[in-house]
């Protein structure tokens, strides 16, 4: 009797482990009732509201920090019309983004900073770049103004340049919003840091972009020392000038410009330091109370 017991007792841990581990894993990677269950929602949202479209699911995955699935969608025919359908455990349709990321032309948005990215690269990461940096990458500052929605007047940062129709799957002149535009955020090591030598580079940067035809509109720049394996720099000390724009790249009155830049962006950071201080001791004093 007591062997059976012991028999019954270990079949019931067994189950119990087994449908732990079954708990586990469809937290992990779902299970393929809710998925079958997914897939069918989403064809059928598919066909109910697009069905005039050329739209194809292109697959669909799961999310196991919000337990939901989401199904991709494409369309064959047009590179800025893909977006997502949200979709819980039991089949039921939490979000479609299609107005989210195609009407409103996010999609095509970030088609275009994604071409200048790529165009910013063909200098930064040639063979033949001089410097060493270590980031380095190119932005569009483009804001989107839809003629039928009313925007503050201040609701993009300075220097955005704003396009009143973005047109879907249109094939913009990248080097043409470039020069409206671009963006580039540049930090070079050098053995030198100093005004100086911040100036210099800064030329040669212009000249290397221009040698290559890649425009741009202003650069976010950062001249520091070498970094170590481990982190940080070999030496403490920067020259920074953020939002420098292309027109002010030029030989004369060169330095003072780069050391306007750099004292006010000294002068940007000290004023956040000291915003954070304040946060830190009004928090701390009220933890005190």
């Amino acid at each position: 009797m007591k062997k059976k017991w012991m028999k019954i007792a270990a079949l019931i841990v067994a189950l119990l482990i087994i449908a732990g581990l079954c708990v586990f894993a469809n937290a992990l990677v779902g299970n393929p009732v809710s998925k079958w269950l997914a897939t069918r929602t989403a064809e059928k949202h598919l066909e109910e509201v697009y069905g005039d479209t050329d739209f194809v699911i292109e697959k669909i995955g799961f999310n196991f920090k919000d337990t939901d699935y989401y199904a991709h969608v494409i369309s064959p025919s047009s590179e800025d019309s893909s977006f997502s359908l949200r979709i819980g455990m039991w089949g039921q349709l939490l979000l479609d983004t299609y107005e989210s990321r195609v009407l409103t032309g996010n999609n095509t948005q970030n088609r275009l900073y994604m071409e200048y990215r790529a165009l910013a690269d063909e200098v930064l990461e040639a063979p033949d770049y001089p410097f060493t940096s270590f980031i380095a990458y190119g932005d569009l500052h483009v804001g989107f103004r839809p003629a039928d929605v009313e925007l503050p007047a201040d609701y993009y940062p300075e220097h955005y340049y704003i396009i009143e129709e973005l047109v879907l799957d249109k094939k913009y002149d990248i080097r043409e919003l470039g020069a409206k535009a671009g963006y580039l955020i540049v930090y070079v090591e050098d053995d030198i840091v100093t005004v100086e030598r911040a100036a210099e580079v800064l030329l040669e940067l212009k000249e290397v972009f221009d040698r290559r035809n890649v425009p741009f509109y202003a650069i976010d720049f950062v001249l520091e020392y070498p970094r170590k394996p481990e982190g940080g720099t070999t030496k403490e000390g920067r020259v920074e000038a953020d939002g420098f724009l292309y027109t002010d790249i030029y030989e004369e009155g060169m330095i003072e410009r780069v050391s306007a830049a750099n004292d006010a962006a000294n002068a940007y950071h000290a004023e956040q330091d000291r915003i954070t201080k304040e946060l830190i001791e009004q928090q701390e004093a009220q933890e005190n109370e």
